[in-house]
């Protein structure tokens, strides 16, 4: 074998021991925009992070495409407006995890033969708005929580993991936007114009 052959083939050797990730996929930023404004009877509305992501195991909302609290953040932002001469509004999002549970699988040939669903992953976002106006000499909160729950395949990529969390996200936050927006009409009726 001469040099030339022999470089040649070490580049190819070299060339199948390299393993390239793959494509990450891109997911829609979730926004409220699209949503008619709840216009309080206050002069500032504040949001407040309550919630802190632990960063480790068994939580993964922050490994999520679209960060839960993130987005339940954005609903205050994009929704919520203040149009009022004095008085406060102050949205707290209290939780936004997410965490994950291994299943139990089969043993023996049983699992050879069968993909079993391998992680059950777990979702809630909890919100509060409290209000208060002097000038109406009133205040009142409201409360809104959804959970959502998973489980996955034991084959899945992560793209595919990635999409499961991007679509509970998505109906979580949806749900919990029809929660707040009854609630708030129902509720807290004479803070909205």
């Amino acid at each position: 074998m001469n040099r030339r052959s022999f470089l040649l083939v070490a580049s190819l050797a070299l060339l199948a021991a390299c393993d390239t990730p793959p494509m990450r996929q891109s997911f829609a930023t979730l926004t409220f925009q699209d949503r008619p404004p709840i216009r309080l009877d206050v002069a500032q509305i504040e949001i407040v992070q309550a919630y802190k992501a632990p960063g480790a195991a068994p939580n993964v909302d922050h490994l999520f495409p679209q960060k839960p609290a993130e987005v339940a953040a954005a609903w205050g932002r994009d929704v919520l407006r203040a149009v009022g001469q004095r008085g406060m509004a102050t949205y707290t999002i209290v939780d936004a995890s997410a965490t994950e549970t291994a299943l139990p699988r089969s043993g023996g040939l049983t699992q050879v033969f069968r993909t079993e669903q391998s992680d059950r992953y777990d979702l809630r976002i909890a919100v509060t708005l409290d209000i208060g106006n002097p000038l109406l000499a009133k205040t009142g909160q409201v409360t809104a929580a959804v959970n959502r729950s998973q489980t996955v395949a034991e084959d899945m990529t992560l793209n595919q993991r990635e999409a499961v969390w991007f679509q509970m996200t998505e109906s979580a936050v949806r749900e919990l936007n029809q929660e707040l927006e009854a609630a708030i009409r129902d509720k807290l009726a004479p803070f909205v114009r």
